[in-house]
């Protein structure tokens, strides 16, 4: 979650005099993070804090636990009205940043190097803005200045230091803004407007303001995971060592057990760096945030940092997987689509399950799979299924047992949300068991005497289970028996070959009824089971007793 609070007071100060880049050792960590470049920022620091000021800090505040959301997102974007969280951030005046540039500084001796969390935090940037795989940090690219937009055309890691020198206790926010501003005299950083130093302090470290983890101990009075601010010269994120807060800053929120470690830690990390480029609070002010949303803190990760569990909502969160690796990560406020999404370019993705085959009688279970990259829960609808399946619109499972007719369908699937809809087209054929016809009387439907000649007729006879009886109703709509169909000819059913014309295709309706498709009559026993032998007709359907007909 958010928490916006105003620090201080006045105008930022001025910016103090660069000095030349000092050289630094290199070293590249156990745990598989990229090269880390070593020196002490004592004198940059100490010259820096007589004019470093930490002017607003826009932070993130622990987890609440889930909820779920208490109303439906607004659909579209600008909307006549809205309920916050769920209103639009507004352009405030000030620059956002065009090309953004991340600068990792661990702050403190007792980094350990050999721990994941440095390579988390250096895969995590390094991956970041390389728009082959990160669509989730081109959704800041809708909030641009007079001078642009955020555009995206590499990696925004600028690499990653280590201060060896000890933090101050406690670390006060304007310590952390000279601390930053040590390390931009330090580099000669020239690209101030679009740079972001993150400062990451050791494990243990204790904050003058209240880090939920403060000292290396939970604390119940902690009111922050991480925030960023301005400090008069470059934009700066607070980032505690998140570690040490535990689940109380999402360790495990979406990844359980050992894989969820640093869940925390990458969402926060994400959250302050998209909120650095669209909010980075400059001397020229404040640009892109809701100061009417009083309930999240206003800014793009506020509105649906955690899964907007804070205030009572649920948005999309969960792994995201860049060039570098896989990461969790909250959603985004996208005035474009009037909620928070995962990704610039949301995407479906509907996997086709194949031609299926089912029996009349047999229950069915087929789970359509389906993914997005945008996070939202997903809906589905299905048309042209077979009669007596349906589909779950909230898990996309169809069920149910085809019990009416035989047939072919051409069954299409579509899966849906905010963002758009995919669709999935295929063939699924329902047939019957070899079995008896059975009608009026309990008499069934009977190739005469079991003979196989053409022209044969079809009657009606006590049903005795013979194969002369054990009739398949097909895919293709066709009663078979004996290896031939039964076959509409001169209002009379007859036994010819199976040929697929109109006469041989029927289909059956719910109320048990056959109709050809040839004249669209009905399988009709006229003489309503009064003698065996009584060849079957076919007739003007009128849901008589004499036309219902059971399942084979």
């Amino acid at each position: 979650m958010k928490l916006t609070v105003l620090l201080t007071a006045g105008a930022a100060a001025a910016a103090f005099a660069i000095a030349a880049p000092a050289s630094a050792a290199v070293r590249a960590p156990a745990a598989g993070g990229p090269p880390l470049h070593v020196l002490s920022l004592h004198r940059a620091y100490e010259n820096a804090v007589p004019h470093a000021t930490a002017r607003k800090i826009a932070g993130v505040v622990p987890p609440a636990g889930r909820r779920v959301r208490a109303a439906a997102p607004r659909a579209g974007s600008a909307a006549a009205s809205c309920a916050e969280p769920d209103c639009d951030l507004v352009y405030n005046g000030g620059q956002v940043q065009h090309s953004p540039h991340v600068y990792l500084l661990l702050w403190g001796p007792n980094w350990n190097l050999s721990s994941p969390a440095y390579a988390e935090l250096a895969h995590l940037y390094e991956g970041l803005g390389v728009t082959s795989a990160d669509s989730w940090s081109t959704v800041t690219s809708q909030y641009g200045d007079s001078g642009g937009d955020p555009a995206f055309t590499g990696s925004v890691f600028a690499g990653a230091w280590q201060d060896t020198t000890t933090p101050p206790d406690p670390v006060t926010p304007d310590d952390l803004a000279a601390e930053a501003n040590g390390l931009a005299s330090q580099l000669a950083i020239t690209d101030l407007a679009d740079a972001q130093i993150v400062v990451a302090s050791q494990s243990g470290t204790c904050f003058s303001d209240g880090f939920v983890g403060n000292c290396g101990a939970i604390d119940p009075n902690g009111v922050y995971c991480a925030w960023h601010s301005y400090s008069g010269t470059v934009s700066f994120t607070n980032l505690p060592y998140l570690l040490d807060a535990g689940a109380g800053c999402g360790e495990n929120w979406i990844n359980p057990g050992s894989a969820g470690t640093y869940d925390g830690l990458s969402m926060t990390a994400g959250h302050e760096y998209a909120e650095s480029v669209t909010d980075p609070e400059t001397s020229d002010g404040f640009a892109w945030y809701d100061p009417a949303d009083t309930v999240s803190g206003g800014e793009i990760g506020d509105k649906c940092a955690w899964g907007g569990s804070i205030f009572g909502l649920t948005d999309p969160e969960g792994d995201v997987t860049l060039s570098t690796g896989t990461f969790a990560m909250q959603s985004l406020w996208s005035n474009a689509a009037g909620r928070c999404v995962m990704t610039a370019t949301p995407r479906i993705t509907v996997s086709s399950p194949g031609t299926q085959s089912s029996t009349l009688g047999r229950g069915v279970g087929l789970q359509i799979r389906a993914s997005s990259n945008t996070g939202a829960a997903l809906s589905y609808k299905a048309s042209a299924l077979p009669a007596g399946l349906v589909i779950n619109g909230s898990t996309g499972k169809i069920t149910g047992t085809p019990a009416t007719t035989a047939g072919t369908y051409r069954t299409a699937v579509t899966v849906a949300n905010y963002a758009g809809s995919a669709t999935v087209s295929f063939t699924w054929q329902v047939s019957s068991a070899a079995g008896p016809l059975r009608g009026y009387d309990a008499k069934c439907a009977d190739d005469y005497a079991g003979r196989t000649a053409n022209g044969t007729k079809i009657d009606l006879w006590s049903c005795d289970g013979l194969a002369r009886q054990r009739m398949t109703f097909t895919a293709s709509g066709q009663l078979r028996v004996l290896g031939k169909c039964v076959t509409a000819v001169n209002g009379a059913t007859v036994l010819e070959p199976c040929a697929g014309s109109a006469a041989q295709t029927w289909i059956r309706r719910a109320t048990g009824v056959y109709v050809v498709k040839s004249s669209g009559h009905c399988l009709t026993d006229p003489g309503n089971a009064k003698a065996n032998g009584t060849q079957l007709r076919i007739a003007v359907c009128a849901d008589a007793t004499g036309q219902r007909w059971s399942l084979p």
